[in-house]
Protein backbone atom coordinates (compact mmCIF):
# COMPACT_ATOMS: atom_id res chain seq x y z
CA UNK A 1 0.00 0.00 0.00
CA UNK A 2 3.00 2.35 0.32
CA UNK A 3 3.17 3.36 -3.34
CA UNK A 4 -0.58 4.16 -3.60
CA UNK A 5 -0.20 6.22 -0.40
CA UNK A 6 2.66 8.22 -1.93
CA UNK A 7 0.63 8.76 -5.11
CA UNK A 8 -2.36 9.86 -3.00
CA UNK A 9 -0.13 12.27 -1.07
CA UNK A 10 1.06 14.04 -4.22
CA UNK A 11 -2.52 14.02 -5.56
CA UNK A 12 -3.58 15.97 -2.46
CA UNK A 13 -0.60 18.31 -2.83
CA UNK A 14 -1.41 19.14 -6.46
CA UNK A 15 -5.14 19.49 -5.75
CA UNK A 16 -4.27 21.94 -2.99
CA UNK A 17 -2.06 23.97 -5.32
CA UNK A 18 -4.82 24.23 -7.95
CA UNK A 19 -7.47 25.22 -5.38
CA UNK A 20 -5.16 27.89 -3.96
CA UNK A 21 -4.59 29.17 -7.51
CA UNK A 22 -8.37 29.25 -8.14
CA UNK A 23 -9.00 31.24 -4.97
CA UNK A 24 -5.93 33.48 -5.18
CA UNK A 25 -8.13 36.46 -6.11
CA UNK A 26 -8.75 37.27 -2.42
CA UNK A 27 -5.13 38.44 -2.08
CA UNK A 28 -4.97 42.10 -3.06
CA UNK A 29 -8.76 42.18 -3.57
CA UNK A 30 -10.03 45.73 -4.04
CA UNK A 31 -13.58 46.62 -3.21
CA UNK A 32 -16.16 45.46 -0.68
CA UNK A 33 -15.68 42.07 0.96
CA UNK A 34 -18.63 40.60 -0.95
CA UNK A 35 -19.60 37.06 -1.95
CA UNK A 36 -16.83 36.82 -4.57
CA UNK A 37 -14.19 37.74 -2.00
CA UNK A 38 -15.54 35.27 0.56
CA UNK A 39 -15.78 32.47 -2.04
CA UNK A 40 -12.18 33.03 -3.17
CA UNK A 41 -10.95 33.11 0.42
CA UNK A 42 -12.85 29.89 1.24
CA UNK A 43 -11.50 28.05 -1.83
CA UNK A 44 -7.94 29.22 -1.04
CA UNK A 45 -8.21 28.04 2.60
CA UNK A 46 -9.57 24.64 1.49
CA UNK A 47 -6.64 24.35 -0.93
CA UNK A 48 -4.16 25.25 1.81
CA UNK A 49 -5.64 22.59 4.13
CA UNK A 50 -5.70 19.92 1.39
CA UNK A 51 -2.08 20.72 0.45
CA UNK A 52 -0.91 20.25 4.03
CA UNK A 53 -2.87 17.00 4.49
CA UNK A 54 -0.49 15.44 1.95
CA UNK A 55 2.09 14.97 4.71
CA UNK A 56 -0.01 12.19 6.32
CA UNK A 57 -0.01 9.61 3.46
CA UNK A 58 3.55 10.58 2.52
CA UNK A 59 4.79 9.89 6.05
CA UNK A 60 3.00 6.53 6.05
CA UNK A 61 4.53 5.66 2.67
CA UNK A 62 8.03 6.43 3.97
CA UNK A 63 7.74 3.60 6.48
CA UNK A 64 8.50 1.13 3.69
CA UNK A 65 9.63 3.22 0.71
CA UNK A 66 12.93 5.05 0.14
CA UNK A 67 12.73 8.87 -0.12
CA UNK A 68 13.66 8.87 -3.81
CA UNK A 69 10.71 6.56 -4.57
CA UNK A 70 8.25 8.76 -2.68
CA UNK A 71 9.64 11.93 -4.27
CA UNK A 72 9.39 10.40 -7.73
CA UNK A 73 5.59 10.40 -7.39
CA UNK A 74 5.82 14.19 -7.70
CA UNK A 75 5.72 13.37 -11.42
CA UNK A 76 2.21 12.00 -10.90
CA UNK A 77 1.42 15.21 -9.04
CA UNK A 78 2.22 17.19 -12.20
CA UNK A 79 -0.30 15.09 -14.16
CA UNK A 80 -2.97 15.76 -11.51
CA UNK A 81 -2.13 19.46 -11.49
CA UNK A 82 -2.51 19.74 -15.27
CA UNK A 83 -5.78 17.75 -15.29
CA UNK A 84 -7.34 19.78 -12.46
CA UNK A 85 -6.14 23.03 -14.05
CA UNK A 86 -8.12 22.04 -17.13
CA UNK A 87 -11.24 21.13 -15.11
CA UNK A 88 -11.23 23.95 -12.57
CA UNK A 89 -9.22 26.72 -14.23
CA UNK A 90 -10.28 25.99 -17.82
CA UNK A 91 -6.68 25.71 -19.00
CA UNK A 92 -5.93 23.97 -22.29
CA UNK A 93 -4.78 20.33 -22.54
CA UNK A 94 -2.30 19.27 -25.24
CA UNK A 95 -1.97 16.05 -27.22
CA UNK A 96 1.54 15.53 -25.85
CA UNK A 97 0.18 15.39 -22.28
CA UNK A 98 -0.95 11.79 -22.89
CA UNK A 99 2.52 10.66 -23.99
CA UNK A 100 4.21 12.40 -21.05
CA UNK A 101 1.67 10.84 -18.67
CA UNK A 102 2.53 7.35 -19.94
CA UNK A 103 6.26 8.09 -19.54
CA UNK A 104 5.82 9.38 -15.97
CA UNK A 105 3.66 6.45 -14.83
CA UNK A 106 5.97 3.96 -16.55
CA UNK A 107 9.04 5.54 -14.90
CA UNK A 108 7.48 5.35 -11.43
CA UNK A 109 6.59 1.67 -11.98
CA UNK A 110 10.13 0.94 -13.22
CA UNK A 111 11.64 2.67 -10.21
CA UNK A 112 9.70 0.39 -7.89
CA UNK A 113 10.38 -2.81 -9.82
CA UNK A 114 14.13 -2.44 -9.24
CA UNK A 115 13.92 -1.19 -5.64
CA UNK A 116 15.45 -3.56 -3.08
CA UNK A 117 13.88 -3.25 0.40
CA UNK A 118 16.34 -2.89 3.29
CA UNK A 119 15.82 -5.00 6.40
CA UNK A 120 17.56 -2.58 8.74
CA UNK A 121 17.26 1.15 8.14
CA UNK A 122 19.66 3.77 9.46
CA UNK A 123 21.05 7.15 8.48
CA UNK A 124 24.36 8.99 8.64
CA UNK A 125 23.94 12.07 10.87
CA UNK A 126 26.96 14.11 9.59
CA UNK A 127 25.86 13.54 5.99
CA UNK A 128 22.29 14.50 6.91
CA UNK A 129 23.60 17.77 8.37
CA UNK A 130 25.70 18.36 5.26
CA UNK A 131 22.78 17.61 2.93
CA UNK A 132 20.64 20.04 4.94
CA UNK A 133 23.23 22.83 4.82
CA UNK A 134 24.06 22.51 1.10
CA UNK A 135 20.77 24.03 -0.22
CA UNK A 136 21.41 27.24 1.74
CA UNK A 137 24.85 27.50 0.14
CA UNK A 138 23.52 26.80 -3.35
CA UNK A 139 20.87 29.52 -3.11
CA UNK A 140 23.38 32.30 -2.29
CA UNK A 141 23.72 33.52 -5.95
CA UNK A 142 20.04 34.56 -5.76
CA UNK A 143 21.09 37.30 -3.33
CA UNK A 144 24.01 38.69 -5.36
CA UNK A 145 23.34 42.31 -6.34
CA UNK A 146 24.54 41.78 -9.91
CA UNK A 147 22.42 38.67 -10.45
CA UNK A 148 19.73 39.09 -13.11
CA UNK A 149 16.07 38.28 -12.50
CA UNK A 150 16.47 35.10 -14.54
CA UNK A 151 19.39 33.90 -12.40
CA UNK A 152 17.52 34.72 -9.19
CA UNK A 153 14.43 32.93 -10.44
CA UNK A 154 16.35 29.76 -11.31
CA UNK A 155 18.24 29.60 -8.00
CA UNK A 156 15.13 30.32 -5.90
CA UNK A 157 13.12 27.71 -7.82
CA UNK A 158 15.98 25.24 -7.39
CA UNK A 159 16.10 25.92 -3.65
CA UNK A 160 12.33 25.43 -3.39
CA UNK A 161 12.62 22.05 -5.13
CA UNK A 162 15.57 20.92 -3.00
CA UNK A 163 13.75 22.05 0.15
CA UNK A 164 10.71 20.03 -0.95
CA UNK A 165 13.01 17.03 -1.35
CA UNK A 166 14.50 17.63 2.10
CA UNK A 167 10.98 17.60 3.56
CA UNK A 168 10.73 13.96 2.45
CA UNK A 169 14.24 13.20 3.77
CA UNK A 170 13.38 14.73 7.17
CA UNK A 171 10.16 12.74 7.39
CA UNK A 172 12.04 9.54 6.54
CA UNK A 173 14.50 10.19 9.40
CA UNK A 174 11.61 10.78 11.82
CA UNK A 175 9.96 7.53 10.74
CA UNK A 176 13.25 5.63 11.21
CA UNK A 177 13.70 7.11 14.68
CA UNK A 178 10.14 6.99 16.02
CA UNK A 179 7.91 5.10 13.59
CA UNK A 180 4.39 6.58 13.77
CA UNK A 181 4.71 7.84 17.37
CA UNK A 182 4.00 11.43 16.29
CA UNK A 183 4.17 12.78 19.86
CA UNK A 184 7.85 11.79 19.95
CA UNK A 185 8.58 13.90 16.86
CA UNK A 186 8.31 17.12 18.88
CA UNK A 187 11.34 16.21 21.00
CA UNK A 188 13.53 15.75 17.91
CA UNK A 189 15.40 18.61 16.16
CA UNK A 190 14.64 16.81 12.89
CA UNK A 191 11.01 17.95 13.14
CA UNK A 192 12.15 21.57 13.20
CA UNK A 193 14.42 20.86 10.25
CA UNK A 194 11.30 19.62 8.45
CA UNK A 195 9.42 22.80 9.40
CA UNK A 196 12.35 24.97 8.24
CA UNK A 197 12.39 23.34 4.82
CA UNK A 198 8.58 23.48 4.59
CA UNK A 199 8.65 27.24 5.16
CA UNK A 200 11.68 27.69 2.91
CA UNK A 201 10.08 25.75 0.05
CA UNK A 202 6.88 27.80 0.27
CA UNK A 203 8.50 31.25 0.58
CA UNK A 204 11.17 30.71 -2.09
CA UNK A 205 8.56 29.37 -4.54
CA UNK A 206 6.33 32.44 -4.10
CA UNK A 207 9.39 34.67 -4.49
CA UNK A 208 10.45 32.84 -7.66
CA UNK A 209 6.92 33.22 -9.10
CA UNK A 210 7.09 36.95 -8.38
CA UNK A 211 10.40 37.30 -10.25
CA UNK A 212 9.85 34.99 -13.22
CA UNK A 213 7.35 33.12 -15.34
CA UNK A 214 5.75 29.96 -13.96
CA UNK A 215 7.04 27.93 -16.91
CA UNK A 216 10.61 28.88 -15.96
CA UNK A 217 10.06 28.11 -12.28
CA UNK A 218 8.09 24.86 -12.63
CA UNK A 219 10.60 22.66 -14.50
CA UNK A 220 13.47 23.67 -12.20
CA UNK A 221 11.44 23.28 -9.00
CA UNK A 222 9.92 19.88 -9.82
CA UNK A 223 13.17 18.48 -11.24
CA UNK A 224 15.13 19.48 -8.13
CA UNK A 225 12.45 17.98 -5.86
CA UNK A 226 12.88 14.61 -7.61
CA UNK A 227 16.67 14.57 -8.13
CA UNK A 228 17.91 15.80 -4.72
CA UNK A 229 16.24 12.99 -2.69
CA UNK A 230 17.99 10.48 -4.99
CA UNK A 231 21.38 11.90 -4.00
CA UNK A 232 20.39 12.04 -0.33
CA UNK A 233 19.11 8.47 -0.38
CA UNK A 234 22.54 7.30 -1.53
CA UNK A 235 24.69 9.36 0.86
CA UNK A 236 22.44 9.68 3.92
CA UNK A 237 20.66 6.31 3.99
CA UNK A 238 23.15 4.22 2.00
CA UNK A 239 20.47 3.17 -0.51
CA UNK A 240 21.70 1.53 -3.69
CA UNK A 241 20.42 2.87 -7.02
CA UNK A 242 20.07 0.47 -9.96
CA UNK A 243 21.22 1.87 -13.36
CA UNK A 244 17.71 1.33 -14.74
CA UNK A 245 16.33 3.39 -11.83
CA UNK A 246 18.65 6.25 -12.80
CA UNK A 247 17.40 5.95 -16.38
CA UNK A 248 13.79 5.98 -15.14
CA UNK A 249 14.46 9.13 -13.07
CA UNK A 250 16.01 10.83 -16.13
CA UNK A 251 12.94 9.97 -18.24
CA UNK A 252 10.59 11.06 -15.44
CA UNK A 253 12.29 14.46 -15.05
CA UNK A 254 12.33 14.97 -18.83
CA UNK A 255 8.59 14.22 -19.00
CA UNK A 256 7.83 16.60 -16.13
CA UNK A 257 9.84 19.38 -17.82
CA UNK A 258 8.08 18.61 -21.12
CA UNK A 259 4.60 18.96 -19.59
CA UNK A 260 5.42 22.16 -17.71
CA UNK A 261 7.12 23.80 -20.69
CA UNK A 262 4.17 22.96 -22.96
CA UNK A 263 1.77 24.55 -20.47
Amino acid sequence: MSLPLAVFGYTLLSAGFVLMKKGIGWIGFKGPKDRIFRTNLFVWIVGFIVMNLAVIPNTMALKYLAPHIVSSTAGWGVIVMVALSSLLLRERLFRSDGLYTVLIVGSIILLNLFETPRVEESFDLPLLVGSSALPFILVLPAFFKRASKRIRTVFLAGFSGIAAGMIVISLKVLVILFGFRVSAYFASPVLYLYLLFSLGAFVSLQWAYKLGAMMRVGPVQYSASIIYPVLCSVVVFGDGIHPLQLAAIAVLVSAVVGILKKH
